[in-house]
C-alpha cells in the first residue's frame, strides 16, 4: 500500500506535464497566427514557440489540421470565459447595462482573438478540408456567447427573441471588425471610430427599445 503512492504521484506529475505541453503549444498556435499569419504558422514554428520538440507536438497533434483546430477551439473557450468575467457585474438595468455588455464583446471583435479567427477562416475559403473542420466552431461559438449572455435578456423577452437580437448584434459587430480588419484607412482622426455609435443602435435593440426622436 505504502509503495504505491509514489507511482500515483508520478502518474499525476506526468499527466500534469502532457497538459501543460498541449497548452503551450495551442497558446503558441494562437500568438503565431495572430503574429505572423495562417500559412506561416508551420508545426515547427509552434515548437519552437513553446519551446517543445515536433516529436511532442506531432504526439498531442497527429497533424497540422488538428493543432489548427485545438487552437481555434481554445480561442472560443477563451472567447467565453472572458465574455463571463467581463459581463458578471452589470449595471442592473437600461441601455448603459447593454452597451457595458456589448463593450465586453466588442473587445474580442477588436483583438487578438479574432485576428487568429479571421486569419484561419480566410484560408478555409481556399482549403476544403480545413473547411470542413471549422464548420461546427462557429455555431458553437455563437451558442456558446449565448448561453453566457441569456441572464441578460430583458424581462419578459423570450430566449428565442433575445437569441434573434443576440445574432443581429454579432452580425454588425463581426461585420465591422472585418470592415477594419480589410478596409484600407487613413490615421483615425477624433470621432472616426464607428463602435459608440453602433454600440449605442444595438444597445436599444438588446433592451427591446426603441429609439425616440
Amino acid at each position: 500500500m505504502t509503495g504505491q503512492a509514489p507511482a500515483a504521484a508520478t502518474r499525476r506529475t506526468q499527466a500534469e506535464r502532457r497538459a501543460q505541453t498541449r497548452a503551450l503549444l495551442i497558446t503558441a498556435t494562437i500568438r503565431a497566427i495572430a503574429q505572423e499569419g495562417y500559412h506561416a504558422t508551420t508545426t515547427r514554428r509552434v515548437a519552437e514557440l513553446a519551446g517543445s520538440s515536433l516529436g511532442a507536438l506531432a504526439h498531442h497533434f497527429p497533424s497540422r489540421l488538428d493543432l489548427i483546430t485545438a487552437a481555434l477551439d481554445e480561442v472560443g473557450r477563451r472567447t467565453v470565459e472572458d465574455l463571463r468575467v467581463q459581463t458578471a457585474d452589470l449595471p442592473s438595468d437600461g441601455p448603459a447595462r447593454y452597451r457595458t455588455a456589448l463593450d465586453a464583446i466588442w473587445a474580442y471583435f477588436s483583438g487578438e482573438l479574432f485576428v487568429v479567427w479571421l486569419h484561419v477562416w480566410i484560408a478555409a475559403a481556399e482549403d476544403p478540408v480545413l473547411y470542413q473542420r471549422l464548420v461546427p466552431l462557429q455555431p458553437q461559438l455563437s451558442r456558446a456567447i449565448s448561453t453566457a449572455t441569456a441572464d441578460l435578456a430583458p424581462a419578459g423577452m423570450s430566449r428565442r427573441e433575445w437569441n434573434s437580437r443576440l445574432t443581429v448584434a454579432l452580425d454588425a459587430m463581426r461585420g465591422l471588425a472585418l470592415r477594419r480588419a480589410v478596409e484600407p484607412h487613413e490615421p483615425a482622426e477624433p470621432g472616426d471610430d464607428p463602435w459608440p455609435g453602433t454600440r449605442d443602435h444595438l444597445a436599444l435593440l438588446l433592451s427591446g427599445r426603441s429609439r425616440t426622436r
